[in-house]
């Protein structure tokens, strides 16, 4: 066995020595590939082990609240400033942003393509009783959408069941159950841009300046979580909040299209 170990050790000394570091992350930018085109050009990347956790934001800021995360990758502004209000962050850099656009059935009975404003397409959507798929997960996308219903005046949680149907799902599942049920939803572009199932759905509505998506990325504090990787992550944190960094985003392409951009 100590032979077989040496041997490992001989062919792979990397593996044996790499550090390991945590991202808490938002699964729309683990689902839009960026992760995997992105972390690979970091100067360190092959002596470190980095990790992403993808889950809602809500979650993901939870965890690394939990120290369970070096690095929290988010898109929930209010939330993140509640982070580091509390001491659980010691910086936050404005990554990158996208937007997010309301998806439904491409004939449009509803005639949401002339709608002037989000919160108009969700009146229309709730005016006419039509199914409306929400994640309710707590994560940055259900935090906006629930802003948008909140323009409306509208409470859609009382209609759960009926034409509001919550998913506690991810992104995927719930647009995979908004095609299915040919209902609507509100999803960030590079989560549509990646998704396959389109069928008879497309993008209804979009107003990039209105739904403005924007992706914040904080450091964690060493003090609340001594234990963390704070060294490789303070390295790796000022690497991705670099113009090398934010060249490779801002080219990043999903079927031709841009998918993040930076400010």
């Amino acid at each position: 066995m100590i032979r077989l170990i040496l041997y490992f050790f001989l062919l792979f000394p990397s593996t044996l020595l790499a550090e390991t570091l945590i991202i808490q992350s938002t699964t729309s930018t683990r689902d839009s590939g960026l992760y995997k085109y992105l972390l690979p050009n970091y100067p360190d990347y092959s002596n470190l082990k980095i990790k992403v956790i993808a889950v809602g934001t809500g979650q993901a800021i939870v965890n690394a609240r939990n120290c369970d995360g070096d690095i929290l990758i988010v898109h929930d502004k209010e939330k993140e400033v509640e982070f580091l209000d509390n001491g659980y962050g010691i910086k936050r850099h404005d990554l990158m942003y996208n937007d997010f656009v309301i998806i439904g059935p491409t004939e449009d009975s509803l005639n949401i393509q002339n709608s002037s404003s989000a919160s108009e397409v969700f009146s229309k959507i709730y005016k006419g009783k039509h199914l409306f798929i929400s994640r309710s997960d707590s994560s940055g996308t259900h935090s906006a959408e629930m802003r948008l219903w909140s323009d409306t005046k509208v409470n859609p949680r009382r209609h759960s069941g009926d034409w509001y149907i919550e998913t506690g799902q991810g992104m995927g599942p719930s647009l995979n159950i908004a095609i299915s049920l040919n209902g609507y939803v509100f999803t960030d572009r590079s989560s549509w841009l990646r998704f396959n199932n389109k069928k008879s759905h497309s993008i209804l509505y979009e107003n990039p300046e209105e739904l403005r998506n924007n992706y914040g990325m904080i450091l964690v504090n060493p003090e609340r979580c001594p234990n963390n990787n704070y060294s490789a992550a303070r390295k790796l944190y000022e690497w991705l909040s670099s113009t090398d960094a934010a060249n490779l985003i801002q080219n990043y392409k999903l079927s031709g299209s841009q998918v993040f951009y930076i400010k």
